[in-house]
């Protein structure tokens, strides 16, 4: 962690720190930095085993015990605040009367290192200064202003990642100071022009200093300079620094723009939040490749930036996105062909036999990279359809239709399987090959095979050889683990919606019972317990465990199987929040099944937790391509466009989930909010939910945004008389009870009846801790008690929880879930007074996917203490498109 140069120690150790000395339980090891502010010392922490920096501060400057008391204050505030993109500290101490602070030894280089070795590509500084910003926007909503905010002072670590370092002479919001009155602290070049004429510093100091190093980052050299101290100074306050295009071409103007509000000498005038920057940056970055006034030089600042957080697997990520590139470039060259269910001549009792095969058939077909074969949900719908071909055609969109019957005939010694395929062209009703195959049942295998070969030799579709060897697997020997492992199938299936979890482990179970090495049963155990953990049905480690190591025997057993990496996918992504393995494994499934619609709607949904809602669209349009019947496709796509502030296009898909299942609620929730968030009238919301309570009848979920909009149309009254009970309305089922009386407190708190409105808060309290001690890392919880206690007036409780909450799930780890805590901290800000700190979290909202609108914040009586803040006017006119 190489901070400063040794050559300019200036540094008077007050006590010989040699190799070997113990301070406390750390041993010294060497001497790896020293400047102005103090020496750095690498050490073996001999208790835990590992390398930690200490830092001892230089005695002139905290040589009596006030001076060291605020240090130490200060210090232990500094170790308060936990994020990825600040240094760690463990602890503060005091060896030989010398305060020292220890903290984790990074390995890397200092930024200001970096500077000097190579020209950074704009990719690299759009993502740098995210995540650097991201860094101060934690520690300013702790109320710490670092005051020292330079290259040296940030550590790029082996993962790309930037660390800020050096709280220890941080000041914070409310308390004594370090500095005394007449004093300068921090580093000339960097320091903000109210550090230098020694005035009140707040966190635009900050931003300044940060707009600095972002200067120097784009061209190398220091916009304020001078051959002196003071020249340098008086450059700060009086002088404009040279635009950036001077010493680099094509610079976006919209960068420029960033910088120059940075460096704004009036504080009034610069960012009033890390938040601001950030949310300029990822706006910077959504405009890559959509201006047309922008050159191609321009456009290379901003292309890669849309996915920041990916940049340290910048290799894998050039390998992924060709092979998605490949996939999506012989996407429009395929053949498009319909499996509809193949009829069931047997026994009724059989059905789940003949869907069975369907499906197997439909998945061998769908291996094949020239053709395009439409999702088994979406033509499962025509199951004892009596719509004709060409109508079924049009509605799928397919040129082609295979269809059939099957007998499992068990009458004899031996059963026997007979298979009747038919292959159709649409636009004629023309028989372009059938076939008759009768088999014991053994041969299933070979048959379903055979057939997928037959129907691409009729379609003219050449194979691969690695497809047509895919064709000849065989996934298990024992026909009765096969017939268990169909009906486990049937009980649950991610893509059909079916979830009898516990009939599906008993079928997968006894299938492998029967066959141990059937990867394919072991594969959808695996699935089977991941979604038991995500849906909460079993939200237990030992659950978690289980699907890890089914998944893993399914791979051990058939590296290559498409649903194994499937299963891993989904462990990744459901288990532990792992994008980046999760869309690696999606990937592979693509590869081996390019037409598998399930691999492609869990790349969007992947893409959408990473906060890049285009990609999530654009890749849950192909899966509609694919699976035009699938009212839930439908409805994720409307609900990502809503999310992304795509209202209209969000209405269209939401009518099309509607139209395709018109008892499945949620895309009428979709469609009523995008209304209200387009149009800033509850009228056509209100429609939209009389339309499904006439069909569907009254949910907890549909009373929940009745309330919503009660409240947006200020009728308290009538919201508080379907308030009724606990379970009858909630937005999430395992908060039904807690947001029942939070729901209560709020309307008398806006009917401003604080008699009545503190006893609900404080039963919802009650509830929430309870709820906390079972589960002490829901950010959901910890989310709404923030509310709670600004409710009742606890406000450094609830910004506490508030903040706890999106520390437990922040955007970086999940931009989806993410936002929502973000919109619950900003009304626990706004309850609590900090309208500041609220406006820097709509902003956020604003800037990026969210539920957020420009009509809603203008309405909703939440914000109403906001609408006469000069920063929310000017919030409201960024983001307002009609005015």
């Amino acid at each position: 962690m190489n901070e400063h140069n040794c050559d300019d120690d200036q540094t008077r150790s007050f006590t010989i720190l040699a190799k070997g000395t113990m301070v406390g339980h750390y041993r010294i090891v060497e001497k790896i930095g020293a400047g102005g502010m103090g020496e750095v010392y690498l050490t073996e922490d001999t208790k835990l085993k590992r390398k930690v920096a200490l830092k001892f501060l230089p005695y002139h400057l905290c040589q009596d015990r006030e001076c060291r008391k605020r240090f130490t204050r200060e210090a232990q505030a500094a170790a308060k605040l936990n994020h990825p993109n600040i240094v760690t500290i463990y602890e503060v101490g005091e060896h030989q009367g010398r305060p020292f602070i220890a903290m984790e030894q990074i390995e890397g280089q200092s930024l200001r290192d970096i500077i000097k070795s190579e020209e950074l590509q704009p990719d690299r500084v759009i993502d740098l200064s995210i995540q650097i910003c991201e860094g101060l926007s934690k520690a300013h909503q702790a109320g710490i202003t670092h005051r020292d905010i330079k290259p040296s002072n940030i550590v790029i670590d082996l993962d790309g990642r930037p660390k800020l370092l050096d709280f220890g002479l941080a000041v914070i919001q409310g308390s004594d100071k370090l500095t005394k009155t007449g004093s300068t602290l921090g580093t000339i070049g960097y320091m903000s022009p109210e550090q230098i004429q020694v005035r009140e510093i707040d966190q635009r100091s900050d931003l300044f200093s940060f707009g600095v190093v972002l200067y120097e980052m784009i061209t190398g050299r220091l916009p304020f300079k001078g051959d002196t101290e003071a020249a340098t100074m008086n450059s700060v306050l009086n002088d404009t620094p040279e635009p950036l295009s001077r010493y680099k071409s094509s610079v976006p103007d919209e960068l420029q723009r960033i910088v120059s509000k940075l460096l704004e000498k009036d504080p009034q005038l610069r960012y009033q939040s890390a938040a601001g920057v950030i949310a300029d940056f990822k706006k910077l970055a959504s405009t890559a490749g959509t201006g047309s006034k922008a050159s191609r030089r321009t456009l290379s600042w901003v292309a890669v930036a849309v996915v920041p957080v990916l940049i340290a697997a910048v290799v894998y990520l050039f390998f992924m996105r060709t092979t998605l590139q490949e996939i999506e470039t012989t996407e429009s060259e395929r053949i498009m062909l319909a499996v509809l269910p193949f009829e069931n001549l047997g026994n009724p009792e059989d059905e789940y036999f003949a869907d069975g095969i369907t499906e197997e058939i439909l998945t061998n077909l769908a291996k094949l990279s020239g053709l395009g074969v439409i999702s088994r949900t979406s033509a499962m719908q025509y199951k004892n359809s009596k719509k004709g071909l060409r109508q079924i055609g049009e509605e799928l969109g397919v040129d082609y239709v295979l269809e059939g019957t099957i007998r499992w005939d068990k009458s004899g010694d031996v059963n026997r399987v007979r298979i009747h395929p038919q292959l159709i062209k649409v636009a004629d009703d023309t028989h372009l090959w059938a076939d008759r195959y009768d088999a014991i049942l053994s041969d299933v295998f070979e048959i379903q095979s055979s057939i997928a070969e037959k129907v691409a030799e009729a379609l003219n579709v050449a194979l691969l050889e690695t497809e047509r060897h895919a064709l000849t697997q065989q996934p298990t020997e024992n026909t009765e683990a096969y017939d268990y492992y169909l009906r486990g199938k049937q009980y649950f299936s991610i893509e059909a919606g079916r979830a009898d979890y516990r009939s599906a482990e008993v079928m997968h179970r006894k299938a492998i019972e029967l066959d141990p090495e059937f990867a394919l049963a072991y594969a959808e155990l695996g699935i089977v317990y991941t979604d038991m953990y995500w849906s909460f049905y079993d939200r237990t480690e030992q659950r978690l465990t289980a699907a890890k190591e089914s998944i893993d025997k399914a791979l051990e057993l058939s590296p290559d199987e498409p649903v194994a990496h499937l299963a891993l996918g989904w462990y990744y992504y459901h288990g532990h929040l792992d994008y980046e393995q999760a869309l690696k494994q999606f990937t592979i499934v693509l590869q081996k099944q390019p037409n598998n619609s399930l691999a492609i709607a869990s790349i969007a949904y992947t893409k959408r937790r990473q906060g890049h809602c285009d990609k999530a669209i654009e890749y849950l349009k192909r899966a509609v391509k694919l699976n035009p019947r699938e009212p839930y496709f439908l409805f994720e796509l409307g609900h990502t466009l809503m999310k992304n502030h795509q209202y209209e296009e969000a209405e269209y898909y939401s009518d099309r989930a509607i139209e395709l299942a018109p008892d499945f609620h949620v895309p009428y929730f979709v469609k009523s909010w995008s209304h209200l968030a387009r149009l800033g009238d509850t009228k056509k919301a209100r429609d939209v939910l009389q339309v499904t309570l006439e069909r569907n009848g009254r949910s907890p979920e549909l009373t929940f945004f009745e309330v919503l909009y009660d409240c947006f149309d200020e009728q308290f009254e009538r919201a508080l008389s379907l308030i009724t009970a606990p379970g009858q309305v909630y937005y999430v089922p395992r908060c039904d009870t807690a947001e029942y009386y939070l729901l209560k407190g709020e309307m008398y708190r806006y009917m401003n009846r604080p008699d009545l409105m503190k006893p609900y808060y404080d039963s919802a309290r009650v509830v929430l801790e309870e709820k906390i001690v079972d589960d002490p890392d829901d950010p959901l919880y910890h989310s709404i008690m923030g509310r709670v206690y600004a409710g009742l007036g606890r406000k450094e409780d609830a910004i506490r929880e508030g903040l706890y909450a999106v520390e437990l799930l922040p955007l970086s780890k999940d931009a989806y879930v993410g936002a929502e805590l973000v919109r619950r901290l900003a009304q626990t800000y706004t309850a609590v007074g900090e309208y500041d700190l609220a406006i820097d979290q709509l902003e956020y909202l604003l800037a990026g996917p969210s539920n957020v609108s420009v009509l809603i914040l203008k309405k909703f009586p939440e914000y109403k203490p906001l609408r006469n803040h000069p920063r929310f006017q000017a919030l409201i006119k960024k983001y307002d498109h009609n005015q």
